[in-house]
């Protein structure tokens, strides 16, 4: 795997990287082993703008023993409180819908966000 380095944060970011889109699909077992298979092969960093909710779940758990050396990019704006993606400006809304990202995830930062 190649990587580049991010200037502002000295960050080694492999040039592939994972999205979250469709992953639910795949169903647990095969989500969590999609997710170890590509961080075994190189990519650690994980844009989560996912289409189904369950997916940070599955994230948290593949990645719990080696969050330090996985990137997360979530999205500002998303709401996952009807288990799909869905979009949002009330800041109220946001702060719940990361905290509950931060959670599923097993962790207590994210890398990257971005403002949809």
């Amino acid at each position: 795997m190649d990587y580049r380095i991010n200037r502002r944060t000295g960050d080694k970011i492999s040039i592939i990287g994972l999205g979250a889109s469709s992953i639910s699909q795949a169903g647990e077992n095969e989500g969590i082993e999609t997710l170890q298979m590509a961080y075994e092969n190189g990519i650690n960093y994980f844009d989560l703008a996912a289409g189904d909710a369950q997916c940070f779940k599955y994230y948290g758990e593949a990645f719990k023993d080696v969050r330090d050396k996985v990137m997360y990019q979530i999205h500002f704006g998303a709401n996952y409180e009807t288990g799909t993606y869905g979009w949002t400006t009330n800041l109220e809304k946001i702060k719940k819908s990361v905290d509950w990202q931060l959670k599923e995830l097993k962790t207590d930062y994210i890398n990257y966000g971005f403002i949809h």
